[in-house]
């Protein structure tokens, strides 16, 4: 089981190789890097949380699913409270240093590396599933995590990033689904001429191929990324205890907490998959604009997806069957 599980996490990091292997021969650039996130952020993304939900969610299963946003709240609860209690004693260079360390414990890749292992392993429905779940991770980056990264300092400007494109998609996907339903309900359709469902079905085909170029990007420009972070500072001590925290205690403190929590099983299991990433990518942009420790941060997003090549496999041969 591990064996098989390691082989298709390696297939699925080689898209981060390759996006490794572009920046290194220069046939993408740190700029470009930068501005294709954007782009996955405000368009590409997006497209593929609205179609996901519309497609594969009604008003009453995203009622049975409200457990998910919920659970992912569980889950960077719990990193945050680690983070905090062993912060204590760690001796950290400075406040920034620390500050960083507590928002990498708090803050994981929720959304971009789970994407193609859920893909993988329950397909569409599994992938609805975990973006509806972002829902609690997004509020968990800048509540939790933006307190840990400014040393529990909250201002209006953590709040206005709630209005994001992915946050938005969200929302807009919700409000189709309750008008979809609602128009199967009161048999409006039958009285929809064949022109309109054209229309609307044609539309919501291509923004949902738009939306399907995000996973392969997504991990093609984390790779480019990653070209980019400095090394030299990797195998400290402090890096150890986050690798530490990141992909073993916190994970296995979480999968307990998740295991007591009453949650449906498919629910239980995307949920998992989530306590059991590396520390994101997007903290070195934050790093850099809440003038945190950006060096701890991108040696800290190399090493956890270094060591989660071992460690995601091993989790998932445990708790998921």
């Amino acid at each position: 089981m591990f064996i098989r599980l390691f082989i298709r996490i390696l297939a699925i990091f080689c898209m981060i190789g390759v996006g490794i292997l572009a920046r290194k021969i220069d046939v993408i650039d740190r700029n470009t890097s930068n501005q294709m996130s954007k782009l996955i952020t405000a368009f590409f993304y997006p497209a593929l949380i609205f179609t996901s939900l519309v497609k594969n969610f009604t008003s009453t299963s995203l009622l049975a699913n409200w457990v998910l946003p919920v659970g992912t709240l569980v889950i960077m609860a719990t990193g945050y409270l680690t983070g905090v209690f062993c912060s204590h004693m760690i001796r950290f260079s400075s406040a920034e240093e620390k500050n960083q360390f507590i928002f990498q414990c708090t803050t994981n890749n929720y959304s971009f590396l789970p994407l193609p292992i859920v893909l993988m392993l329950w397909n569409e429905t599994g992938v609805a599933k975990l973006i509806f779940s972002t829902l609690g991770s997004e509020i968990s980056v800048w509540t939790l995590g933006i307190l840990a990264l400014t040393g529990n300092r909250f201002t209006k400007k953590s709040l206005k990033n709630f209005i994001s494109p992915p946050m938005l998609a969200i929302f807009a996907a919700i409000i189709v689904i309750i008008i979809k339903d609602f128009i199967k309900i009161s048999c409006i359709s039958l009285m929809t001429s064949s022109i309109v469902k054209e229309i609307g079905t044609s539309f919501f085909s291509v923004i949902e191929i738009f939306g399907g170029a995000t996973i392969p990007i997504a991990m093609f420009i984390a790779g480019s990324r990653m070209a980019d972070l400095k090394i030299h500072n990797l195998l400290t001590s402090k890096q150890g205890y986050l690798v530490l925290l990141r992909l073993l205690i916190i994970p296995l403190f979480t999968v307990s907490i998740l295991h007591i929590l009453p949650f449906a099983q498919d629910i239980r299991k995307i949920l998992i998959v989530v306590a059991i990433m590396p520390s994101a990518v997007s903290s070195v942009f934050l790093s850099e604009v809440y003038k945190s420790d950006t060096e701890f941060a991108a040696s800290a997003v190399l090493t956890t997806h270094l060591f989660s090549l071992i460690t995601i496999p091993m989790w998932l041969a445990l708790f998921i069957r």
